[in-house]
């Protein structure tokens, strides 16, 4: 009878200890930050990937969560990637797409594990996550519509004024960029051809090349403005126009860019192209980190709004050189 007793007390002990233990790790526990991001397919993302992993793991050394962080070329391998975090049991997810639409059937999967969700620059039609960020697309082709009009005034009260448009991809930002142009341009901007250049710099020097190529004298001579969703689409265009050596007349003036990166400051003065003014709009790959600072407020028990929109500002010929006194454009080349 000592005997048992003795045993069952060791038993008791040992029993005390794993629970004590368990209690203790389930303590210890660390809140975890989920962050899914598409990859590096052209510079504006591999801009953006660094500052939003240099954001997560400063923040997390600073106040001490863990965090998962994948990235993914397509839709199917982001959705992997959330399914892959979301068994880790994050405490909220970052969530960037390639595709908004294509992400629905996952990023719901986060919502409806309880899982609080912030989705970074292209959403997703027709799901309301916690917290929805990203530049103001809307306000850049708001902004540009302006500007062409003021550009062209003299042209427009004349009559049309030709232009193509290159649009990034299908995603909701070209839509607002596009639809923020439509609003405020001038009814006499007349849109001749417009292109879907998944935001390639070799895409859209070979499709405004084809254009070059394959239009007649009159239809090339006709444009007198370019609308582009981003820089490294300019600069795709820009070498297409440098290599042209047809028999009509580029009367192009005015190209249009969004991004206001380091390359784009050089095409003021050095591009290489007479006659041809230079705009675009400030869209910074460092905002990511105000989307993991989002993340950051859930793990502290903020409440978030349900939309946040980053401001833009144009920069041409007449102010880029101040632009690259700011802060913004130290911080985006700070890394």
């Amino acid at each position: 009878m000592k005997k048992t007793l003795t045993i069952l007390a060791a038993l008791l002990l040992v029993s005390s200890f794993v629970f004590a233990n368990g209690a203790q790790e389930t303590a210890e526990k660390k809140q975890m930050m989920g962050v899914v991001t598409p990859s590096a397919d052209h510079g504006f993302t591999a801009e953006s990937i660094r500052h939003c992993e240099a954001q997560v793991k400063a923040l997390s050394q600073k106040y001490g969560f863990d965090y998962h962080f994948m990235t993914a070329a397509e839709s199917g391998e982001q959705s992997n990637a959330v399914e892959t975090i979301l068994v880790m049991k994050p405490d909220v997810m970052v969530l960037w797409p390639v595709n908004g639409d294509e992400l629905r059937s996952a990023a719901q999967s986060v919502m409806d594990a309880g899982v609080p969700l912030i989705v970074y620059d292209r959403f997703i039609t027709g799901l309301t996550p916690d917290a929805e960020i990203s530049g103001d697309n809307i306000a850049i082709g708001e902004k540009a519509g302006r500007y062409f009009n003021d550009y062209f005034k003299e042209d427009l009260a004349n009559g049309q004024v030709n232009y193509l448009e290159f649009k990034g991809d299908s995603s909701t930002v070209p839509m607002e960029r596009t639809n923020g142009f439509l609003s405020t341009a001038s009814g006499n901007f007349n849109l001749v051809q417009s292109f879907v250049t998944n935001w390639s710099q070799q895409t859209a020097m070979e499709q405004m090349e084809n254009f070059l190529n394959t239009k007649s004298k009159d239809e090339i001579e006709s444009v007198k403005a370019i609308f582009t969703h981003d820089d490294e689409i300019v600069f795709g265009i820009v070498e297409a126009l440098k290599n042209y050596h047809g028999n009509a007349k580029i009367n192009i003036r005015l190209v249009n860019g969004v991004s206001a990166g380091e390359g784009f400051m050089d095409l003021f003065e050095n591009s290489g192209l007479e006659g041809i003014d230079f705009v675009t709009y400030t869209f910074s790959p460092s905002m990511v980190r105000d989307a993991v600072d989002l993340g950051l407020k859930v793990l502290q028990g903020e409440t978030l709004e349900k939309s946040y929109k980053i401001p833009t500002d144009m920069v041409d010929k007449t102010n880029y050189k101040t632009y690259m006194e700011s802060d913004l454009y130290k911080t985006r080349y700070g890394l």
